[in-house]
């Protein structure tokens, strides 16, 4: 498997170096950060360390033996929540009104797997749990069926979008304040078990108890109000509306990575992969009913956090075929662009097998979360044929 992508893997390790900095001190609108850090492409974003960046780079550190390098991109994590009470969206002061899709816990166990030090985990669970309760589950944050949304201090929908990592997209209709979205409660139903599963090592029985029953209740409600029976799928819910969206996005995927939809919910799921599957992978969103301007997180983009999201949900629940097609079709896009720009990239047109189309801003070459899905899919994969 590695041998067919000799050259793109080259190419990664290389660039690890790049894109790795030290920015030990506040300096001008940047937050300093105590460890080293891996930041998405350079020069662009040189000293940017972004939450959900961090989840999927983690991956590819890990699968490339630089544990040293991802425990301390966690760390940081850390030190902000302590001084600010907020993991922001990424280490600049005029991020501290807004986080995105929380990864903390998948972080952590990601290198706890390979260190198992207890008392590091203790000192990290402590900081997730707070994350959970103070922010994601603020008043703001949480207003109806014990579900949370994305939010701003603004209280506008775009800088709510923004939050969402999905800047922008189709799939809130320019109201994002209004919805309880599929992938953030799965990322906090994850949050709970993880977290439960965490109390469970260190002997904490009571706070593993408590944990589980909070998931048990949050799957419930999504179940409820976000599993459509006629559609067989999962959608965002408009809590202002009572009603969900019939807007189909990978964000129906997440219950499977964060193991929250039941076994026949994902099998029926797994028909809905001829809504996205291209060419080159998985396309973001439907490819109708989109926006008169184009937004960058629509059809036919597709990128690479979503594809690991989706191909480890569907492993997750035995879809190994499924899975591995859809890995060998987004490595090979990856393969195919790459040998004609000599560079990866932030996100792909999987229907035409090109660089992504832009959106807010021109799509960057370089690209760390792309290079770390690539790693860590190939890693999988040889795993899963063993």
């Amino acid at each position: 498997m590695e041998e067919n992508y000799k050259e793109c893997l080259k190419y990664i390790e290389n660039y690890w170096k790049k894109v790795t900095f030290s920015f030990p001190k506040d300096k001008k609108l940047f937050v300093g950060l105590p460890n080293k850090f891996v930041s998405p492409n350079t020069p662009w974003l040189k000293n940017f360390q972004f939450y959900w960046d961090s989840y999927f780079i983690i991956l590819g550190l890990v699968a490339s033996g630089k544990i040293n390098l991802a425990k301390g991109m966690v760390d940081n994590f850390v030190y902000l929540y302590e001084r600010f009470g907020i993991i922001p969206m990424a280490n600049k002061f005029y991020y501290l009104g807004n986080s995105q899709p929380p990864f903390l816990t998948s972080m952590i166990r990601e290198i706890f797997d390979v260190t198992k030090d207890k008392k590091w985990l203790k000192k990290t669970v402590k900081i997730a749990e707070s994350e959970l309760e103070k922010y994601w589950r603020g008043e703001d944050r949480q207003p109806r069926n014990d579900l949370s949304r994305y939010y701003h201090p603004f209280d506008l929908h775009l800088l709510a979008e923004i939050e969402s990592g999905w800047d922008t997209t189709s799939r809130f209709n320019n109201n994002c304040l209004d919805y309880l979205p599929a992938d953030l409660n799965s990322c906090l139903y994850k949050y709970e078990t993880d977290i439960a599963e965490i109390y469970k090592i260190l002997n904490n029985k009571s706070k593993e108890r408590i944990f589980l029953e909070k998931a048990k209740k949050r799957k419930r409600e999504m179940s409820r109000l976000m599993w459509n029976k006629d559609q067989n799928f999962f959608f965002d819910y408009n809590y202002k509306l009572k009603k969900q969206s019939d807007f189909y996005s990978l964000a129906g995927f997440y219950p499977l990575w964060a193991k929250l939809a039941s076994k026949a919910q994902a099998e029926k799921a797994k028909e809905k992969l001829k809504v996205f599957e291209c060419k080159g992978g998985l396309t973001n969103t439907q490819k109708r009913g989109l926006s008169r301007e184009f937004k960058q997180w629509d059809y036919s983009n597709g990128w690479p956090n979503q594809q690991w999201i989706v191909i480890k949900g569907l492993l997750n629940y035995g879809f190994e075929e499924d899975a591995r097609r859809l890995a060998i079709k987004w490595l090979n896009l990856n393969k195919k662009v790459f040998q004609e720009t000599g560079k990866f990239w932030e996100k792909y047109d999987v229907a035409k097998l090109s660089v992504g189309k832009s959106g807010r801003y021109l799509t960057a070459s370089g690209f760390s979360w792309t290079n770390a899905v690539f790693v860590k899919l190939i890693k999988e994969l040889c795993i899963s044929r063993n």
